[in-house]
């Protein structure tokens, strides 16, 4: 691939990136998509044969799927002193990690709303690797769970898809997003 074709193909990912964190967007059709990068619509399809393989090129060109599996909680995490601030801690970082992916959520959801079968499959992939990636986190930061690790695990993807959607729909609020967690943390009764 050429530099202006590679040049182009970053400069669509990033459009649609963009386009999908708009607020009141319509969704990413091809000819908005191309009318935002100054490009004919055949570009587009040149680079991605349809909106499903441009999606995927979106969220795995950033590593999504890899940084699941790879990045871990920072060292404070399993510092905590009790099960429940390790737990606390770990929901508060992903929480951010969450946040610095906003855009990302804003697409599979907004395109998910929409129908998109692509972006359903991509969502669905993602939670399929967050939930085991979940499970060795808290594994490693706090053993004394145990065989609880896989259930907290559960209820801690599902409770940061509710603060996602709580987030997108209502707007940021940090003091909402430390109940919710301290309202799990408490509910688990880990200490």
């Amino acid at each position: 691939m050429t530099a202006v074709g590679r040049s182009t193909r970053e400069r669509i990912l990033d459009t649609a990136f963009a386009l999908s964190t708009e607020e009141n967007s319509s969704g990413i059709s091809m000819r908005r998509l191309a009318d935002g990068c100054g490009v004919n619509v055949a570009t587009i399809y040149h680079h991605f044969p349809s909106k499903a393989d441009l999606l995927r090129a979106v969220l795995e060109e950033r590593g999504y799927p890899r940084r699941l599996g790879e990045d871990g909680p920072p060292p404070e995490v399993a510092a905590a002193p009790t099960a429940s601030e390790a737990v606390r801690r770990l929901l508060a970082w992903l929480w951010r990690e969450t946040l610095s992916e906003e855009s990302a959520w804003r697409l599979l959801i907004g395109e998910g709303l929409r129908g998109e079968p692509a972006a359903r499959d991509e969502a669905r992939q993602l939670i399929a690797l967050l939930e085991p990636a979940l499970v060795g986190w808290l594994r490693s930061a706090v053993p004394s769970l145990d065989e609880r690790s896989e259930p907290i695990a559960g209820v801690m993807r599902s409770v940061l898809l509710s603060l996602a959607v709580e987030h997108l729909a209502l707007g940021p609020d940090d003091a909402r997003t430390s109940a919710r967690i301290d309202e799990l943390v408490g509910a688990l009764r880990l200490d």
